[in-house]
């Protein structure tokens, strides 16, 4: 009981900017305003002590300390830096400094000063509190030795109380810079252990990835072939061996795909830290979002005072809501789909922003069982939790819950009878400026060039990719629905065909040597400059992450499929790009 009261205690003496900072702010919150307190209490009351027993040359110097000290306590629970650290160091150093050479009003107020080198080692260090913590025992060594008999009303101390003050001063000094070197040592060794955690992190997330990688190239070539044998005469128990293999296959995928994701997302660090603008961003999750497979319907609505340039993880936050509105909508069985996403500035300080974001959809959770809600030992706030973690488990969310605790913030699901919001907070640094909506410069180039319209049974076709046994599966995919098909094996090639002859669409690969598929398309490009034309562009890749989608659109192509697929869904978009 007295544990837990002391606990609250000392959590009122922690500014509330800094309740969900690190370890080492926390400490130095709780010494600043608990110091500053303390001191300000004891002097004010030595001060209010001094005029009812009318010794005013003691009142004045206490009530002007204690002055100083609430304006430090209340100027520094705002600010938080080294130069108003120091100053509250110089306050109580001189309120130290005043009961060596007065002692107070019964004559032992130098019995404080013990408590000034644990309040420099916390606020300072070890060297510099050390520094602090001599400051003032020089001060009580000159008084002892020189001052305490120059003037009358000097606190006058005996050699024995001399002796003792100072020995017990230094041994205060010691156990204080003891306790810091400790503190310190212990803060040192997380650390370095949470920087080890981060790497094997990295590592295995490397790992997986690479993985990943090998894994869904053959997959890919795996469910093509099996599409293909689908399509062929078969008795009735080879189509049953077959549509086995296949389920097999995709159970695999998913396997993958959920292995990689758990890494990918399991980052306790912020990796892309970028300035950007909000109204881009939000642009590129929208245009990220798989419409051809959902009949979803978006509004977007944005609060007038957001800054207009944020500084932050923009790769996260677009990862975050890909994943909210995919599971949201994959899990809508409405006809036509509607999501609002809502962005409200939550806090405004100097330099800083908590932005909360809202999805609302007119998805409605159905529980299967929800046997508590009339039971009355229920409140409304527990009912709350449980739905909200039935709904995470039903649309998978546990991930996404993840990196949005990360940052300290929480997912929040508020269902209603006909629709259900999915909130969630993120903190980003601001430039000056309000929120401007700038003008859309997307596919600029492509608006602009002359791209023709080609039947697919008409068109000509670039493989570009560096294995051949994917050359040959692509080959099988497409040969019989298009006109001609050239293959080249990597980015310089493609090039180099691409120079010499007309091609109405490229497949093009994204890891490859001497170019990869990038580079490539960034070339391309820049030679349709010259002639005002645009090949169309997708990327075939085993890269399945969001930002993998993004980044090969940034680079100039037109769209994007991830292995494994099946070799419809490939003709559908090739086609689509021929007569778009």
């Amino acid at each position: 009981m007295l544990t837990k009261l002391l606990n609250r205690l000392m959590g009122l003496f922690i500014s509330e900017q800094n309740e969900k900072a690190d370890m080492d702010t926390k400490v130095k919150s709780l010494t600043i305003n608990l110091a500053s307190i303390t001191f300000t209490l004891v002097v004010l009351s030595e001060g209010v002590w001094s005029l009812a027993v009318e010794r005013v040359e003691l009142a004045i110097p206490f009530l002007f300390l204690s002055f100083l000290l609430a304006l430090s306590h209340l100027f520094l629970r705002k600010f938080n830096e080294d130069l108003h650290q120091n100053y509250l160091l110089f306050i109580l150093w001189l309120t130290c400094s005043f009961f060596v050479l007065f002692g107070g009003n019964v004559g032992s107020g130098a019995t404080w000063t013990l408590l000034f080198p644990f309040f420099a080692t916390a606020l300072q260090g070890r060297r510099n509190g050390l520094r602090w913590s001599l400051l003032l025992f020089l001060v009580m060594l000159l008084h002892l030795s020189l001052i305490q008999n120059s003037q009358a009303f000097f606190q006058n101390y005996s050699s024995a109380q001399g002796v003792y003050l100072l020995a017990i001063y230094a041994v205060a000094t010691l156990i204080a810079f003891a306790f810091q070197f400790i503190r310190s040592e212990v803060l040192l060794e997380k650390e370095g252990l949470l920087l080890d955690s981060q790497n094997r992190n990295r590592a295995q997330e490397d790992l997986l990835s690479r993985l990943s990688h090998q894994i869904r190239t053959p997959l890919s070539n795996i469910t093509g072939v099996l599409d293909m044998l689908t399509n062929t005469d078969l008795d009735p128990q080879q189509k049953e061996y077959i549509s086995t293999i296949h389920a097999s296959a995709n159970n695999l995928v998913g396997v993958v795909n959920h292995l990689v994701m758990a890494s990918h997302s399991d980052a306790s660090e912020d990796k892309d830290i970028t300035s950007f603008n909000l109204y881009n961003t939000l642009n590129n999750v929208l245009r990220l979002f798989p419409y051809e497979k959902f009949k979803v319907r978006f509004n977007l609505l944005l609060a007038p005072d957001i800054p207009g340039q944020l500084t932050g993880n923009s790769v996260k936050i677009k990862q975050i809501l890909l994943n909210l509105i995919n599971s949201i909508a994959a899990q809508n069985k409405a006809e036509q789909k509607q999501i609002t996403l809502e962005v409200r500035n939550r806090d405004l300080m100097p330099g800083k922003t908590e932005l909360t974001f809202s999805l609302t959809s007119d998805f409605v959770f159905q529980s299967p069982d929800d046997r508590h809600s009339g039971e009355g030992f229920f409140n409304n706030q527990d009912l709350a939790r449980l739905n909200a973690g039935r709904i995470i488990h039903f649309l998978d969310l546990g991930l996404t819950q993840k990196m949005i605790e990360v940052d300290g913030h929480n997912l929040s699901i508020i269902p209603y009878p006909n629709r259900t919001v999915f909130e969630f907070g993120a903190g980003f640094s601001t430039h000056t400026g309000p929120f401007s909506a700038p003008a859309s410069k997307t596919n600029t180039q492509n608006s602009n060039s002359f791209k023709r319209k080609v039947e697919l049974k008409d068109a000509s076709i670039l493989l570009v990719e560096d294995n051949f046994s994917n050359q040959q599966i692509m080959n099988l995919y497409i040969k019989n629905d298009v006109k001609k098909v050239e293959t080249a094996s990597n980015g310089k090639e493609a090039l180099e065909k691409f120079g010499m002859a007309r091609f109405d669409l490229i497949l093009m690969d994204v890891q490859m040597p001497i170019m990869d598929g990038f580079k490539a398309t960034q070339k391309i490009r820049e030679l349709e400059k010259s002639t005002n034309t645009h090949v169309p562009i997708i990327a075939v890749t085993a890269n399945a992450f969001p930002e993998d989608k993004e980044r090969c659109l940034a680079s100039g192509m037109d769209d994007y499929i991830s292995k494994p697929f099946q070799p419809d869904e490939l003709l559908d978009k090739i086609r689509q790009h021929l007569n778009g």
